[in-house]
């Protein structure tokens, strides 16, 4: 095995949005052993803010991806796919379609666009900064590299999306866009065609030199599927909705039942 790629919440996070130590241990012995470490997330590049994340979590991978595959940080150098902007104008004529439905673009350099008003309690929680919040115009149209659907501030929704909504979009959009119904059903994301954590590991596998065979994946939902099902080494977690379960070549235990650190040394045997 030379590499390994982890989803994170769900997966690499605990439900407090932390690693174990169980996890960091294992995934320290594995960088030990010459093996390469990545995570694979939906989460944007502000780590540091959402997660609190300081040098020491950065410190245990060698790089990351972002935004379902729409972000690669690969050597110090980050790279984007950006979403077809026809898609944007068209999910937000159809959110305005569906009362409270909240949506969200992500742009490089922390920049964030909003269809509607910003509550103070979202800053810690989404790790937003006043001079980043952009108008949702033409540039935030042209330049977003991920596309949220969600109600209320999203961290706090316990409310699924309407069925119709992801449905419409599908119809119009599929051949544009990836479109992911993820958490249950309460979240809809959309990143680029051409980007999704697949292409985005492929990516990083080639300039690695390494063969399908020598990478493991992790994951827990449903942006994750396409990934676990390219890999002869892929993991799902014990908290995994059953479809990725059922995709997954292993099972491990549950992210809050130190199910990282008990695949990469019961499963796998990497550390």
């Amino acid at each position: 095995m030379k590499a390994v790629f982890f989803d994170l919440d769900g997966t690499l996070l605990d439900s407090s949005k932390r690693i174990p130590s169980s996890a960091k241990d294992a995934l320290r012995r594995c960088r030990e052993n010459g093996i390469r470490v990545f995570f694979a997330s939906a989460r944007s590049p502000r780590l540091d803010q959402t997660l609190d994340w300081t040098d020491d979590e950065f410190a245990l991978f060698d790089g990351g991806i972002y935004c379902n595959g729409a972000s690669i940080d690969f050597e110090n150098r980050i790279s984007h796919s950006f979403i077809e902007p026809s898609v944007v104008k068209t999910a937000l004529t159809l959110a305005d379609q569906y009362p409270d439905v909240h949506m969200s673009l992500h742009m490089p350099d922390e920049g964030y666009a909003f269809n509607f008003s910003i509550e103070q309690s979202m800053y810690k929680s989404w790790g937003l900064a006043q001079a980043r919040i952009l108008p949702v115009d033409d540039y935030a149209c042209t330049n977003s590299v991920k596309l949220l659907l969600f109600y209320r501030h999203l961290t706090d929704s316990v409310e699924k999306l309407p069925v119709s909504l992801g449905e419409k979009l599908r119809s119009c959009c599929d051949q544009l866009a990836n479109i992911y119904v993820t958490d249950e059903g309460r979240t809809i994301q959309i990143s680029s065609k051409n980007a999704s954590k697949l292409a985005a590991i492929e990516f990083i596998r080639h300039k690695l030199g390494i063969g399908a065979d020598e990478i493991a994946v992790f994951g827990d939902d449903l942006n994750d599927m396409e990934m676990l099902c390219a890999y002869p080494n892929s993991i799902a977690m014990g908290n995994a909705v059953p479809s990725i379960q059922k995709a997954a070549r292993y099972l491990t235990k549950s992210n809050d039942d130190n199910g990282i650190a008990y695949a990469l040394e019961e499963i796998l045997h990497l550390c």
